[in-house]
Order: structure tokens, then C-alpha cells, then sequence
């Protein structure tokens, strides 16, 4: 009995071993998939999805009685990914064999399709995918989207990103234009607008000097003969000396005309140097008389427009003016002289009712001689000149300055002066100005005894400007004062026809009322030129 017990338990021990040996084949095979599964969860599933020891040796001990060769080598591969996975889970990560396989499960459902591609058996290119999930691979994703954005510069918005596209940086960046404009020489004036001034010829000398005289340092004479400007006393390096290879004109235009052509470039150098940037206005003066000047007119107006177009000057032909004198009667009995006045007056005339100067200021010399009889020789002309100069120079000041009562401020001065046509100017102190009528007569005898020319038709001005000056006591105590004003005012615009008045109300401390007039606009003074050209002895049709 004891024998086959012995045999029967030893037939028993057989057929265990023979099923076990059968149930052990199964669960190599299942370990198989398992451990491609373990792969796929090593990179999907969370730390959690970790199995214990226990579970995991039993299983070696399966895979070493019953797997294949290739079963080995894929003892080995896990061995490795187990002894990685143990570096990088928690103390937390430990669950039991329920939860490692349902979320083996949950690793398959949500695997990615790169996933499915480490299906195959194992081989050593699942090692290379441990590789990639390292965090060297982490690093290496973040230039992909960096390039990708360079290569969509439209953001999500549909805004452009400049950024995207970078320009390359030039040396030419680093060197910026350093533009200084020059100011060439500094007035002494305190004037709403700056002016430069150009003389021609003798008389056009003595002109700008006057000018210098009251603080216009922006200046410059030139001239055909060293004599005359070595008498004009402003500085040698404002001067300029049309060397022609004579000494002077010789009231020959032609001459004069030449001599500007042929030093236009070095008289527009010196134009530059002495007035700089700094210019509101340029003012040409000529005596209409003479060669040098007469001839060089409107060669140094064109020069003046090309200067202001270099400085910067809006609309030049309103920029540039000429101030020109006519010769007496003495002088105008010369055929030459009449001959070169008329000339000149003529075209400079239709240049300024045409637009192309402004303004045109005829200085009547014969008219002078007549209102200032018994005057010495050496004070006559410079008399004159400063007398012509100071009138100019007072509406420049005038609106420069404010008034508590009415402005004549610089706009209103600007719009008369580039109005076109000839402009003239007048001064006449007021007596009674308690009498109405005493103001208002005072404005027609403006006109009338001012010292440029006379005969113009004063309904065709376009602007005028009458300034009241009167002192600050004679303002405060004088009643009616304000509407005896007024009266002038409107009487001048009778007189003007259409023309728009500026008007300005001042107070200074003199005892004493004056009026200042200026109207521009108007057409030129025919009967004036109808008598120089009566002297001529050719006729110029």
C-alpha cells in the first residue's frame, strides 16, 4: 500500500507538473503581449501605473521554464525598462495587480499612432524610442515651433508679425545726417518778419545801408565800380564786385545785365553766407536810372527766388520784393536816364501785377526834392534814404507789438505785403484830433505827402492797414476819441474802394495822435511813366 501511494503520488506530481507545464505555456505568450503593452504604458500611463515586486518575479520565474529564445531577449529589454521605470516613480506610484491591469487597459485606448508602430516584436529600436522620451527630446521640440512661427508671419489673428520677418542691420544705420542750416548774420531788429536786403548799383547801395543803419545787419551791396562801395559803410565782406573789366556801367543796362549772368554762382555763395536760413522776406533795391542797377534788376530776382526756394520759402514770387527809385526831372532830362527808368519801371511793373514780385515800392526822387526844398547836399540823400527806410521799419514793428485796444498783428502785415502790385506808405501827425473830421483828413493827406510816388488809383487796392498811435493820457481823458477813429477807418475804406482794412489802435507816451497808412495791391503808378517816357527821344512802342 505504501508502494503505490508512493507511485500514485508520484503519478499525481506528474500530472500536476504535465497541467502546470500546459497552464505555464499560456501565460508566456500572454507575457509576450504584456510586455508590449508595458512598452506602450511606459509612455502614456502616469506614475501610478506601476506593478509590485511580488507579481513581477513570479512572472520571471514563468518566462524562465517556459519561453523561448526570443522570450529571453525580451526578459532582458523589460529587466532594462524595469530597472529605468524604478528611477523615475515615486514612493507613491505602488498599486496592486487590479489596478496595473486595468490601466494597462486604459494605455491601449488612448495610445497614439506611434504607439501602435512599437507593436512589432521586440527589438532594440524600442530602446531608441526610450531615448527620444528623455528630456534631451523635451528640448529639442521647442526650436520646431519656433521655426514654425517664422515661417507663418500671420498670427492667429490675422494680424502681421513684423517679427517673423528680420531685416538685416545696414552700417549706414549708424551714421545719421547731421543737417545744420546756417544763420548766418544776426539782426538787431524786433520786427514780426525778417528781412534780407540786396543792393544794386549806387543808389541801391546807399538803400541798404540806411537799412543796416536801423539794425537789418542781413544785407549785401554789389556793384560794377569799387568806388561806390567803398563809401558805403557796412562790412567789406558784404560787398561783391562785378568785375567786368570796366569801371562801371556807364548807365549802359546791357552791362549791368551781363555782370549778374556772369557771377550769378559767387553772388548766391556770398547770398548764403551773409543772410543764412533765417529769412521771412527779401527785398531787392535798384535805382532805375543807372546801368549797373537797372541792368542787374532782374537778374538779382531770380537769384532772390533761388535763394528762398534753397532756404525753404513757401511760394517765392510773394517772397521776394523790390524797392526802385525814379530819377527827378533834372536827371530824367538825360534821354538815356528816361530811357533806362522807363524800362525797367515797365517791366518790374508787370511783374508785380502779374505776381511774379511782392511788393513793388517806387521811390519818387523828384517828388522828394520838391516836399524838402533848401536841404544841403551831404544831408539830402541820406536824409532821404532813412527817412524811406523808417517807414518801411515801422510797420514791421508795429506788428511785432500788442495792443489792449485793436492789433494790427503780423498776418495782417504779411497778407499786405505779399498781396502783389505796388504797395505805398504814409505818416501824418494829428493836430486836432478832438475835431471829427481831423483824423479822417489825416489818412487822405497820408497818401498824399508820403515820399514815394504819386498818380496810383487807390480804388484798385486789394489791402490796406491804418494804425492809430496815440499817447496813453491823451487815450485815458480825450472822450469821442474811439469814434473819431473809427470815422477814419471807414473813410479810408471809402477811398480804397473794396479793399479789406486792418486796423490798429496803440498807445506809446507822447502827447500826440499819428497815423500810419500802408495799402498794397494797387496797380502801377501810369502817370508817373507816362512822364518818363515823354523824355525819351526814341519812342518804344
Amino acid at each position: 500500500m505504501v508502494k503505490r501511494s508512493v507511485k500514485s503520488r508520484k503519478r499525481a506530481t506528474r500530472k500536476s507538473s504535465a497541467s502546470k507545464a500546459k497552464a505555464g505555456r499560456k501565460p508566456t505568450a500572454k507575457k509576450r503581449t504584456t510586455a508590449k503593452k508595458r512598452t506602450t504604458a511606459k509612455r502614456h500611463a502616469t506614475p501610478k501605473a506601476k506593478a509590485s515586486r511580488k507579481t513581477t518575479t513570479k512572472k520571471r520565474t514563468t518566462a524562465k521554464r517556459h519561453a523561448t529564445p526570443k522570450a529571453k531577449a525580451t526578459r532582458k529589454t523589460t529587466a532594462r525598462k524595469r530597472t529605468t521605470a524604478r528611477k523615475h516613480v515615486t514612493p507613491k506610484a505602488k498599486a496592486s495587480r487590479k489596478t496595473t491591469a486595468k490601466k494597462r487597459t486604459t494605455a491601449k485606448r488612448h495610445a497614439t499612432p506611434k504607439a501602435k508602430v512599437t507593436r512589432k516584436p521586440t527589438t532594440p529600436k524600442q530602446v531608441t524610442v526610450e531615448k527620444q522620451v528623455t528630456p534631451k527630446a523635451e528640448t529639442t521640440r521647442k526650436p520646431m515651433k519656433k521655426v514654425a512661427q517664422r515661417r507663418s508671419p500671420v498670427t492667429r489673428k490675422g494680424e502681421f508679425d513684423f517679427n517673423a520677418w528680420l531685416l538685416p542691420r545696414l552700417e549706414l544705420e549708424q551714421y545719421e545726417p547731421h543737417i545744420e542750416l546756417e544763420a548766418g548774420i544776426k539782426d538787431q531788429i524786433k520786427g514780426s518778419t525778417r528781412y534780407a536786403w540786396i543792393g544794386t548799383g549806387q543808389c541801391g547801395g546807399r538803400i541798404v545801408k540806411s537799412f543796416y543803419d536801423l539794425g537789418y545787419k542781413k544785407v549785401l551791396a554789389v556793384n560794377t565800380t569799387h568806388h561806390d562801395l567803398d563809401l558805403l559803410d557796412i562790412p567789406q565782406n558784404q560787398k561783391f564786385l562785378m568785375d567786368v573789366g570796366e569801371k562801371g556801367a556807364g548807365k549802359d543796362m546791357e552791362r549791368g545785365k551781363n555782370a549778374v549772368q556772369q557771377f550769378q554762382q559767387e553772388i548766391l555763395h556770398l547770398t548764403r553766407q551773409a543772410f543764412g536760413a533765417e529769412v521771412d522776406h527779401i527785398m531787392v533795391c535798384v535805382g532805375a536810372g543807372g546801368g549797373t542797377g537797372g541792368g542787374s534788376a532782374t537778374g538779382l530776382i531770380e537769384n532772390s527766388k533761388k535763394y528762398a526756394r534753397y532756404i525753404g520759402l513757401p511760394e517765392p514770387d510773394k517772397k521776394v520784393g523790390v524797392i526802385m527809385t525814379l530819377p527827378t526831372i533834372g536827371e530824367a532830362s538825360s534821354p538815356k536816364v528816361a530811357e533806362n527808368a522807363w524800362r525797367v519801371a515797365t517791366e518790374l511793373s508787370e511783374m508785380a501785377a502779374a505776381g511774379q514780385i511782392s511788393p513793388l515800392i517806387f521811390i519818387d526822387n523828384d517828388k522828394i526834392n520838391k516836399m524838402y526844398p533848401g536841404m544841403t547836399v551831404r544831408s539830402f540823400w541820406p536824409s532821404i534814404n532813412s527817412t524811406v527806410a523808417g517807414l518801411f521799419d515801422i510797420f514791421n514793428r508795429l506788428s511785432a507789438l500788442s495792443s489792449r485796444y485793436t492789433s494790427f498783428d503780423p498776418v495782417d502785415y504779411h497778407s499786405i505785403m505779399e498781396a502783389g502790385g505796388c504797395t505805398i506808405m504814409g505818416l501824418t501827425k494829428v493836430l486836432k484830433f478832438q475835431n471829427k473830421f481831423a483824423i479822417s483828413q489825416a489818412v487822405k493827406k497820408n497818401l498824399e505827402k508820403t515820399l514815394l510816388a504819386g498818380g496810383f488809383d487807390l480804388s484798385t487796392a486789394k489791402l490796406a492797414g491804418c494804425v492809430v498811435v496815440a499817447g496813453k493820457k491823451l487815450i485815458e481823458s480825450i472822450k469821442g476819441l474811439q469814434d473819431n477813429i473809427d470815422y477814419a477807418f471807414d473813410n479810408l475804406t471809402e477811398i480804397t474802394g473794396e479793399a479789406t482794412i486792418h486796423r490798429g489802435i496803440y498807445e506809446d507816451g507822447r502827447e500826440s495822435v499819428r497815423v500810419y497808412t500802408i495799402i498794397g495791391g494797387l496797380d502801377t503808378c501810369t502817370t508817373r511813366l507816362e512822364d518818363l517816357k515823354s523824355r525819351m527821344t526814341v519812342e518804344v512802342g
